[in-house]
């Protein structure tokens, strides 16, 4: 009997995780199917929204440039500013949007 109990309890341990494990995976299932299904309308209004950006034949970029140059304690620091740039196929910029995201570098003269 001492010998067989630590086998049932390493049986018994594999079973209550494997059980729990699984009750969580049912659950996970449910709240993936919980969401919504896009309508055939809502289809089609996207295909036409991807089919009108493509006939503008915009080309979407994103490019860094210098915003400012500011001098800290002995260092200087160039701050650079990332732009979403809108261009036709001809090379013209269209339009230059700014994004929240800055670069900083930093270094000593």
């Amino acid at each position: 009997m001492k010998k067989i109990a630590p086998i049932l309890i390493i049986v018994a341990t594999i079973g209550f995780i494997g059980y729990f494990d699984s009750a969580n995976f049912f659950e996970k299932q449910h709240v993936i199917a919980s969401f919504p299904e896009l309508s055939d309308e809502e289809v089609s209004t996207n295909a036409t929204n991807e089919q009108s950006s493509e006939e503008d034949n915009q080309i979407y970029s994103l490019e860094t440039k210098l915003v400012d140059v500011v001098e800290d304690e002995g260092y200087t620091v160039e701050v650079y500013r990332e732009y979403e740039v809108y261009k036709d196929e001809e090379g013209n910029t269209i339009e230059s949007v700014p994004t929240d995201n800055y670069q900083y570098l930093r270094y000593k003269e």
